[in-house]
């Protein structure tokens, strides 16, 4: 990694594994099976995302979505299903608008909004999860990435580094009004 290169999340990771694509729509990941509430091309399964899915348990390496969550109604549900649909040590990898971005709040169809502590309440350890969690299953793990796809650069990785380690701090102030994130992209490990 070159200096000021914030992390971001390798995909590599999920290379041989056995992949769940939710909302996939037309831009399934390779290799995947794809889930998504229409019969598009490359859709593998249709279903609604806000339901049980037609899978049995443990049965994926990774549960993956890229812009969906916040556009599921059910998600305490979603989530319930996800480490349902996941093998021990599997994956969620979930990548969504950052709530200051102005993505959040364009599209219509958002039902949510997501900050860099909105996954805490699934996952073992967190003060979130201890005191306010909303079902027994937990994960054991959680990354967080901000801005994934973005350019290295002293100011970039000065506020994900402020960001990351006061995520209260700096969303709560003006600074996350000046430099807003666009995306978060969180990994969860079952």
């Amino acid at each position: 990694m070159s200096l000021f290169q914030h992390a971001a999340f390798d995909a590599r990771r999920m290379e041989g594994m056995s992949v769940l694509d939710l909302g996939c729509g037309r831009n399934k990941l390779p290799g995947s099976i794809g889930v998504d509430f229409l019969d598009l091309p490359g859709v593998d399964c249709v279903a609604d995302l806000n339901d049980r899915l037609p899978f049995q348990d443990t049965s994926f390496d990774v549960v993956y979505s890229n812009q969906v969550f916040e556009h599921v109604t059910n998600f305490l549900g979603l989530m319930t299903e996800c480490h349902r649909l996941l093998r021990q040590g599997g994956l969620l990898v979930a990548h969504v608008p950052y709530f200051r971005s102005s993505w959040s709040a364009v599209d219509p169809t958002h039902v949510r909004q997501f900050s860099i502590s909105s996954m805490n309440y699934f996952v073992c350890g967190k003060y979130e999860n201890s005191n306010f969690r909303f079902f027994e299953q937990s994960f054991t793990s959680l990354e967080c990435y901000l801005d994934g796809n973005y350019p290295k650069g002293p100011l970039r990785w000065t506020f994900t580094k402020m960001a990351l380690c006061w995520p209260y701090r700096f969303e709560n102030s003006a600074l996350s009004f000046l430099y807003p994130f666009q995306t978060l992209t969180f990994v969860l490990q079952k």
